[in-house]
């Protein structure tokens, strides 16, 4: 039986497996310029920034949900300020 985690858990293990990558400066630079464009960006980023995505594993598909909606996003970039200070 497979075990359920919040979009919480999951943005906070986005977030740590970012600042672990030191890609933390890079993410929280294309997050905050993204802006109300965010859903065009992700599909951009699909093509883009696969080779980055690899880089997160499991989280690279959670990560593109998370570009297109300005609510995740601030969560995400406030998480990873938290966690790389």
């Amino acid at each position: 039986m497979s075990e359920t985690i919040s979009e919480d858990e999951l943005l906070e293990k986005l977030a740590r497996k970012i600042v672990d990558s030191k890609l933390d400066t890079i993410v929280i630079f294309l997050l905050t310029s993204f802006g109300p464009m965010g859903r065009v960006w992700a599909q951009l980023a699909r093509l883009y920034l696969q080779p980055l995505l690899i880089l997160l594993g499991d989280y690279g598909e959670f990560f593109l949900k998370v570009l297109q909606d300005p609510e995740r996003v601030e969560k995400l970039v406030s998480k990873i300020e938290e966690l790389s200070q």
